[in-house]
């Protein structure tokens, strides 16, 4: 499932948002059989529920029909499923009878919000101010190893994310002027221009990476969490100092699955040892080789702080580090 959310995020940005607390609303069979997760899009007012079957699931369009009913009699949330595959007469006959679903890196069909993007729509879309989240994460897998050529399948052996989300990001890359191709359309190579001017011109494009900050005001299993933030400024042999919050990322599947029990409302906080647990708009673990997260997300994370000395900070560890 993160894969599809990391598609919907990179499709629709901001307008895509993640819902928490439905899901203890969905009974223990069901959650035996599919998977979830429950979303909203910016300006409608529907929430939705991303649904994929554990099994294969038949495109049987009475039963899906079914499950639509009952799904949504337990979450009051519109379902759309999801397929990994689908043929052209599949997605057709879902089309006709106006059955919400989502195969990622290819259409995306939610008719109450009007929505049916093809493929093709969705590569021919502006590109936005920042970089979208496939583009930023290949932006820094490139930079951080000194590639200096690459494709999107030998991208898809080292990240997790399919072909034709790496084609989409290398062509945002090379319409950025980051990247310059060479051969034909079978052999088609994607090349890097100099290291210090794709550095220059592509921390301009960074967003930060985090999407919503959680608080737990006692320590927590850091086991499958990231260090970030301030904290990992400061530890990673920089001038800063270490502050009394820790700061860690995390991934929101990985959150959503944490012990509820642990977070707490900042403003319920009483102690000023407390822990921050940082949402990433993609998982730090595509990208990092420690238990922090990679430079590259941790500049863009704090590159518009308005404390000098986190600024000073920053450029001792890049230069040590990247440049």
């Amino acid at each position: 499932m993160d894969n599809t959310v990391n598609y919907l995020k990179e499709v629709f940005g901001t307008a895509f948002k993640t819902e928490y607390g439905k899901f203890y609303n969905v009974p223990m069979y069901m959650k035996e059989r599919y998977k979830f997760h429950f979303t909203k899009f910016s300006g409608d007012n529907q929430s939705y529920v991303l649904v994929k079957s554990i099994k294969k699931q038949d495109i049987n369009i009475n039963q899906l029909k079914k499950q639509m009913k009952q799904i949504y009699s337990y979450t009051e949330s519109m379902p759309v499923f999801v397929f990994d595959s689908l043929r052209l007469l599949q997605r057709n006959v879902l089309i006709r009878n106006q059955i919400p679903f989502i195969q990622p890196d290819n259409q995306i069909y939610i008719p109450h919000v009007m929505i049916n993007l093809s493929q093709k729509e969705i590569i021919q879309k502006e590109y936005a101010e920042k970089f979208s989240i496939a583009a930023q994460v290949t932006y820094i897998y490139l930079l951080l190893n000194n590639i200096k050529e690459t494709n999107a399948p030998g991208l898809a052996t080292e990240i997790p994310y399919s072909k034709i989300t790496f084609n989409r990001a290398l062509a945002e890359l090379v319409s950025r002027e980051l990247l310059y191709t060479e051969g034909n359309a079978t052999r088609k190579m994607y090349k890097t221009i100099d290291r210090e001017e794709l550095w220059e011109k592509g921390k301009k494009l960074l967003f930060n990476p985090v999407e919503k900050e959680f608080y737990a005001d006692y320590d927590l299993d850091d086991r499958e969490l990231f260090i970030s933030g301030e904290t990992a400024l400061s530890r990673l042999g920089t001038s800063l100092n270490e502050t009394s919050i820790g700061f860690y990322a995390s991934t929101s599947e990985k959150i959503k699955n944490m012990d509820k029990k642990c977070f707490v409302n900042k403003y319920d906080i009483v102690t000023e040892n407390y822990f921050v647990i940082e949402q990433f708009k993609y998982n730090p673990g595509f990208l990092s080789k420690s238990h922090y997260i990679d430079i590259i997300s941790l500049y863009a994370q704090l590159k518009d702080s308005d404390d000098e000395r986190v600024q000073i900070a920053l450029e001792e560890l890049l230069e040590e580090e990247l440049l």
